[in-house]
């Protein structure tokens, strides 16, 4: 099992790219994270 709990992360910029993100992963489970990657 993968847990987090109340996650952040920033850019050095400022920019908050995370915020207190909470997650759990079961063994077995399938996830995928998708957005925007920032690229232009």
């Amino acid at each position: 099992m993968i847990v987090l709990k109340d996650v952040n992360f920033k850019y050095k910029n400022g920019k908050n790219v995370l915020e207190n993100i909470n997650l759990e992963i079961k063994e077995g489970e399938f996830i995928s994270v998708i957005g925007k990657n920032g690229s232009r």
